[in-house]
């Protein structure tokens, strides 16, 4: 008698199809065994049923094929051997500034924590979509926007070495599959360059609406971009540090910049003349290639960057322009903060935070404590020791997190190995993207689906810059 993974057994196949159809948000009638053994073929859904969330039924839209290639059992997966730690340093590779303009800046630098009289009453935040700020990218390409402010602060990298591109968001719902925390359903887009797995952030453009409170207007009302930077909306960075034995670049935002511990004798030179030399470099890398290189999809991807003395992107056809000023600062990561902001009562914890500290490898963080948008009370804490016990006490997990890191990256290549597309055929696809879903309310497994072709995480100069040549 065939059975279901949620546990419900079915007399027949067809009846079995057609209960995985539903609880996908497919059309049932649509849904019917096929006499091959190829996996059974779908509709995407495009509209949640009355069984289905919302927010579950987009986390399958552009998925053809009901059958997953490759299923994780969070309660199966064995932590890797190699233990996990944060103290090797980090290595900054980019940072940029979004702008409210479009484009962005490059270097980039977070907003500077200021001093302000307390109490002080703040207005409440207004209903906006969770978008991240960025809306996660303005190109195409997800991560075309990263590659170029790396070309420019870190010319010389490369990533032929580095296992995992991803984001601190992504890692953080990993973490919690792995741990067994109750968490949402959500889904992550996977593909791979070579032999660099990107795990891109979905949906960020279709979240409901977050519940109002005052932190945004909390961190508004204390911090401040720097001079030439005032039309940024966010602040960006790509870190490069180890995740047990793989080789991670990891990218989040940052809050502020907090300097208040830190004297002109306290910070290393180190902090600022190296990625100084590297931008000098890449910026004359870059006037080169603008002089000799002028193809179209180049054109497109430097149209995305702003100008800061202009007070729009530039058009298609203009000049290349140099996206950043000729003397830029680079921000020391160990003066990135994270802000927050919560209801003024006894017995409050900074362990929810210490995730988003830790893979954004964030020493600070800024707490504001209010009653209903009063702020009484702000406190400042260098979390460095509290990162130390929580790794500690979270090693299980991180050593599993680096274990799913790499099944996904031999799922994707097994699916660009073995038949790519799903259809059975046996039909190599190079640079498959897969989507990862988990969905809550169900069993603790993760299941990776082959998605239609799309479009290519990295262009063409990114494999020339970062690969040394055209082929994925």
């Amino acid at each position: 008698m065939p059975s279901c993974q949620c546990g419900r057994f079915f007399q027949t196949g067809a009846a079995l199809i057609q209960h995985q159809a539903a609880k996908h948000s497919l059309q049932p009638q649509q849904a019917r065994p096929k006499p091959t053994s190829s996996p059974q073929r779908a509709p995407a859904p495009s509209a949640p049923t009355r069984n289905t969330r919302p927010r579950d039924a987009r986390i399958w839209k552009g998925v053809r094929v009901l059958e997953p290639i490759h299923t994780i059992d969070a309660a199966m997966l064995q932590p890797s051997t190699a233990p996990v730690s944060s103290a090797l340093p980090s290595e900054l590779i980019c940072s940029f500034n979004w702008q409210s303009f479009g484009g962005f800046h490059v270097p980039g630098h977070a907003p500077l924590w200021q001093d302000v009289a307390l109490p002080i009453t703040i207005p409440r935040d207004r209903s906006t979509p969770s978008t991240g700020g960025s809306g996660w990218t303005t190109t195409k390409n997800p991560f075309e926007q990263v590659l170029q402010a790396a070309a420019v602060m870190s010319p010389d990298f490369r990533l032929d070495k580095v296992d995992i591109v991803t984001t601190r968001n992504s890692l953080r719902k990993l973490l919690d599959f792995c741990d067994g925390r109750s968490q949402q359903s959500f889904r992550v887009n996977i593909s791979l360059v070579k032999n660099t797995l990107f795990i891109e952030q979905y949906g960020t453009a279709f979240m409901a609406f977050q519940s109002t409170g005052w932190g945004h207007n909390f961190e508004k009302t204390f911090t401040r971009f720097p001079v030439g930077l005032e039309a940024s909306t966010t602040h960006d960075r790509y870190l490069h540090y180890p995740i047990g034995d793989l080789n991670c670049v990891v990218g989040f935002e940052v809050d502020a910049c907090y300097e208040g511990s830190l004297g002109n004798d306290d910070e290393p030179a180190e902090a600022t003349e190296g990625p100084l030399e590297r931008v000098q470099a890449g910026m004359e890398q870059l006037r080169v290639s603008s002089k000799t290189e002028a193809g179209p999809s180049e054109s497109k991807a430097k149209s995305t960057i702003a100008s800061p003395t202009t007070s729009r992107a530039r058009s298609d056809t203009s000049p290349p322009k140099l996206p950043f000023n000729t003397t830029p600062k680079i921000m020391p990561q160990s003066t990135a903060a994270e802000i927050k902001s919560r209801s003024k009562k006894p017995g409050g914890t900074i362990a929810p935070y210490l995730p988003q500290l830790w893979f954004g490898r964030t020493p600070w963080l800024i707490v504001g404590s209010h009653t209903e948008g009063t702020f009484y009370h702000v406190s400042v804490t260098n979390v460095t020791a509290h990162l130390e016990r929580w790794e500690a006490e979270r090693q299980a997990g991180l050593r599993k997190l680096a274990a799913l890191l790499a099944e996904l990256r031999e799922a994707v290549r097994e699916a660009v190995r073995g038949g790519g597309d799903g259809d059975g055929n046996g039909k190599e696809k190079e640079g498959q993207r897969c989507a990862v879903i988990y969905e809550s309310g169900t069993e603790r497994v993760i299941k990776v689906h082959v998605l239609g072709k799309g479009e290519v995480v990295v262009p063409d100069k990114g494999y020339l810059q970062f690969w040394g040549d055209h082929k994925i």
